[in-house]
């Protein structure tokens, strides 16, 4: 369904390809705790990856390598994983590990992985990022290093990642090894645990956090049972979808997007700005301008040649379906929908329920 890029460093990185598994850190300590919002974030970016999906990683200091592919749902596991041919390195999941080194980054949050395409050479950070056009072509990966985001998973589009691989290519000459050449041993876990978003709510019925919402909504946006066709429609039009996607090297992101084609064509680009409390005026003229965001920047398309490049600015404004999402919403905010004259789709309001362990959906009539 999607593509995601890891970061690791030049000894993860050997762990994870010769373990064949994908990791993202713990969550942060402030006060001697753990914090539950952090916590939330990164399994958020995990959560969004389902098996088949394309995994690239992206060595700090040395560049992007693939391609790999997600051969289970995301899980946590505090075990460690010792590189291969006995290396001596390991990749931690806890402080209490046998082998653990003080300071040493833990690990946890996982997903299994296989070769799918293996390139020797990766592409070097000037290669991808030393580009006129590669905050276009590349935007997620881009601004996300301009902003200092690249933490954890950072999630490509389609086109993103046929550009990836292209430049993969390049750096090895049209040249690939078949995945079987690569010589892994599979880590196997031993007690790994689902990822669960804690759904406890507060004393307004609201979730804790913002991010619980949408780690909630990551992990479950294809499921049949998890009633979001209310606002996507036809769950098996689902191209690809990402979580907190960079909108300007100002700051800036859209909660969630979501790419729809039926018979290989793009027809639909859903948009989702999350609100944890009610829905109010502020957020409606917020979406109003992620609205001509995605217009002037999801919906072109670039056509590079040997020597040019053309962009055109399709500004099809119809293929925009906003959405909010809040546990309410006031009357100023419904006003404000009722005014909305965009051409695009109406914005659609949702309010969410917490029930019995879950996230209940309903549509706003206004």
């Amino acid at each position: 369904m999607g593509a995601h890029v890891f970061i690791v460093n030049s000894e993860t990185f050997q762990i994870t390809r010769d373990r064949c598994v994908a990791a993202v850190v713990k969550e942060k300590r402030e006060g001697g705790k753990f914090v539950e919002k952090t916590r939330a974030d990164i399994l958020a970016d995990i959560s969004c990856v389902r098996i088949g999906d394309r995994i690239f990683f992206y060595e700090v200091k040395r560049g992007f390598h693939g391609i790999y592919e997600a051969v289970s749902l995301p899980f946590v596991d505090e075990q460690e994983v010792e590189g291969g041919g006995g290396s001596g390195k390991y990749l931690f999941g806890s402080k209490k590990n046998p082998h653990f080194i003080e300071d040493s980054l833990i690990l946890p949050n996982r997903v299994l992985i296989k070769p799918k395409i293996y390139f020797k050479n990766p592409v070097t950070e000037m290669k991808a990022f030393g580009r006129f056009i590669s905050a276009i072509d590349l935007r997620s990966i881009f601004y996300k290093k301009v902003l200092g985001r690249g933490k954890s998973v950072t999630h490509l589009f389609p086109e993103e990642e046929v550009k990836l691989t292209e430049l993969l290519l390049k750096a090895n000459n049209g040249k690939t090894k078949k995945a079987k050449e690569l010589k892994c041993s599979p880590y196997k876990p031993k007690n790994p645990r689902p990822v669960i978003f804690d759904l406890q709510p507060t004393e307004n019925g609201e979730v804790k956090y913002e991010k619980i919402l949408e780690g909630w909504l990551t992990q479950n946006i294809d499921n049949p049972s998890a009633g979001t066709e209310l606002f996507l429609g036809d769950l098996k039009e689902i191209e690809c979808f990402a979580n907190y996607v960079p909108i300007t090297i100002a700051g800036g992101n859209l909660d969630l997007v979501v790419f729809h084609q039926k018979q290989g064509r793009r027809y639909k680009i859903t948009i989702i700005e999350l609100k944890k409390g009610k829905i109010v005026a502020k957020d409606v003229k917020q979406v109003e301008t992620y609205v001509k965001w995605a217009t002037e920047n999801l919906t072109q398309v670039l056509d590079e040649k040997p020597n040019k490049v053309e962009i055109d600015l399709l500004n099809r404004r119809e293929m925009i379906q906003p959405v909010v999402i809040g546990s309410g919403i006031n009357s100023a905010a419904l006003e404000r929908l009722k005014g909305y004259s965009l051409k695009s789709k109406p914005i659609l309001a949702v309010k969410y329920k917490i029930e019995n362990k879950s996230i209940k959906f309903e549509l706003v009539d206004f």
